[in-house]
């Protein structure tokens, strides 16, 4: 008996701790709310990002609690009208200002520095 009673304890505590945990971004794409034409996907399997703004971009992530930091970030150096690559190299800036994110109801909020980056999964 004393044994059960222990092992539901450290089931209780161990579901507790899950909460805790912020959801995945692996596999996950999103669409920047402000611009649908800004696009955030996230590599099923490594700790990589990828999108398109002006230029398809790439990059790592690193991930530590609700936490988030992208490394930095290359892309491809095609040419548009200058508003749109004024446009793109401020999101990039803003991308490396990240340090948090939140995921809830299919809506990715990245923050930091006085940046609010809002995505919606699509």
């Amino acid at each position: 008996m004393k044994k059960i009673l222990m092992m539901l304890a450290a089931i209780v505590m161990l579901g507790g701790c899950a909460e805790n945990v912020p959801p995945s971004l692996k596999g996950k794409n999103f669409v920047l709310e402000s611009d649908k034409n800004i696009t955030l996907s996230f590599d099923a399997n490594e700790n990589r990002f990828a999108g398109k703004a002006l230029n398809n971009y790439f990059g790592s992530y690193t991930l530590e609690k609700d936490n988030i930091k992208f490394g930095p970030i290359a892309s491809t150096m095609m040419a548009g009208p200058e508003s749109e690559m004024k446009k793109e190299q401020v999101y990039f800036q803003n991308l490396g200002k990240v340090k948090t994110y939140s995921l809830k109801n299919k809506k990715l909020e990245l923050k930091g520095d006085g940046v609010a980056l809002i995505y919606n999964e699509q």
